[in-house]
């Protein structure tokens, strides 16, 4: 079996950013397709479910930017480049009827959002929202730090790892504007909230993984609906009513991305996926250099984990592809893919390496 994806990472203008990559499962090669230049540092990048046009952002010395791709054939073509009002834009994400961009500006603790013209194209910035604040690490929480943002419908989770909090917002859909709410949810002191996964058969729950604590956090919705609208709805129907519910969140479990008495080099946790069928949950850790695979149980809290290496140094992203999973390290530049056994990542011999790997996406 055939799959291509795609693979951003630090890279000079003249230099390949982003690639696209396509393995065969079966015969155990990979091969490059096609590539894009011209774009300097694109950090994180999510494809249009059409699977006919490609986001990034791109990291500058100054202010940040936001870039939207169409695809020529396999080949990605830049349409348009957007300021995002803040430094190192880390993560970018669409709302559900792709109609808007985030991004999150991580080196100046901001947001930014952005509407989407019919085509998809960049159209225009509708907000911008610069956060104060610090957490109690002067040396990684000095002020806030923005490492992500994602939109379910009219709400709205940036995880601000600088000040210990997932920030919750209503958005307003005519304007595109994010309200601040009182529904913010608080970390453990210096854990560093990094990313956020959500998973279609738990409606409520959100799933946290923390930066500096290497701790995931499985948060449940306590608004009073839950259980009538379990009663009363259908699964699709229940998600979508939570989603919008208003209700604050409560911690049902912490558990360590890292085995017990871990004392190796430093570690930073670093992203959080549900599988596709939604059995499993995996996190990468950086310095203990794994993928963590967790059972997720029937009550939506997660088993021990069981630890696979990632192929390399520093795993910043993986993705997941059927039962594959494509594993890529920053430092190492190594690109690995796996496939996936219970809670045991195999070894399938696929492997290249991309300069400095920040982000890897299925193509639609």
């Amino acid at each position: 079996m055939v799959h291509d994806f795609y693979v951003s990472g630090y890279a000079a203008p003249d230099e390949k950013g982003i690639i696209r990559y396509r393995f065969d499962a079966d015969a155990k090669t990979i091969e490059e397709v096609d590539y894009v230049t011209g774009i300097e540092n694109p950090t994180y990048m999510i494809p249009h479910p059409d699977g006919k046009k490609i986001y990034s952002g791109e990291k500058h010395k100054g202010e940040g930017e936001v870039v939207s791709y169409i695809l020529d054939g396999t080949k990605p073509r830049v349409t348009a480049k957007i300021k995002t009002g803040g430094i190192s834009p880390c993560h970018i994400s669409l709302d559900p009827a792709c109609e808007f961009l985030f991004a999150a500006n991580y080196a100046t603790g901001s947001l930014a959002a952005f509407r989407l013209n019919a085509d998809g194209s960049l159209m225009e910035r509708t907000d911008f929202i610069q956060f104060e604040g610090h957490g109690t690490n002067p040396a990684r929480q000095d002020r806030p730090y923005i490492h992500y943002a994602l939109c379910t419908g009219n709400t709205f989770y940036a995880c601000d790892l600088g000040c210990d909090l997932v920030r919750v917002f209503d958005f307003d859909r005519v304007s595109g504007k994010l309200s601040p709410t009182d529904r913010n949810i608080s970390v453990q002191p210096g854990d560093g909230p990094r990313h956020l996964a959500l998973h279609d058969s738990h409606p409520g729950f959100l799933y946290l993984i923390t930066e500096m604590g290497s701790r995931v956090y499985v948060l449940k919705e306590s608004s009073g609906r839950y259980e009538a609208v379990q009663k009363i709805r259908s699964l699709s129907e229940r998600h979508d009513v939570l989603k919008e519910s208003g209700g604050k969140y409560e911690v049902i479990q912490k558990i360590s991305s890292l085995p017990e008495g871990y004392d190796g080099p430093e570690n930073t946790a670093a992203a959080i996926r549900f599988t596709e069928d939604g059995t499993r949950l995996l996190v990468s850790n950086r310095g203990h250099d794994s993928i963590a695979v967790y059972e997720v149980l029937p009550d939506g809290t997660l088993s021990a984990p069981c630890w696979n290496p990632s192929g390399g140094v520093a795993p910043r992203d993986f993705n997941i592809i059927g039962n594959y999973v494509i594993s890529s390290n920053q430092i190492s530049g190594d690109v690995v893919v796996y496939e996936l056994d219970g809670l045991k990542l195999r070894e399938t011999g696929i492997h290249t390496n991309f300069g400095h790997p920040s982000c890897v996406q299925p193509a639609m």
